[in-house]
């Protein structure tokens, strides 16, 4: 069973549209193209009035050992920094693995 990585990131208005350009075409594909990635769903966080804009970056992996080589290797590393120093502290990021336990399908619909 796959497993997921998700990245939420808080980003100031004044640098939305630039960052979520940034983001949806040259991070989230270069990290796509790390061994056992399968896809990738950028998303806006519609969670109510916030004062800094939310987004959700969901990847699926196909397993465990794939995603971590990608935390301890040196794309991640050169990402992070990339992002760190165009961005600073104006783009909040926090990470999360998801390790299914059980897939449930909906029933069949006639």
């Amino acid at each position: 069973m796959s497993v997921f990585y998700l990245v939420r990131a808080e980003v100031k208005p004044d640098i939305e549209t630039e960052w979520a350009a940034h983001m949806a075409k040259e991070i989230v594909p270069e990290v796509l193209k790390s061994e056992g990635f399968i896809r990738g769903v950028f998303s806006r966080v519609d969670s109510g009035p916030v004062e800094w804009a939310q987004y959700a970056i969901l990847y699926e992996v196909e397993k465990r050992e794939d995603l971590d080589s990608y935390l301890t290797g040196p794309t991640m590393r050169r990402l992070r920094a990339i992002h760190d120093s165009r961005w600073g502290a104006n783009a909040r990021l926090s990470r999360i693995v998801i390790n299914p336990l059980q897939e449930i399908l909906a029933p069949a619909r006639v």
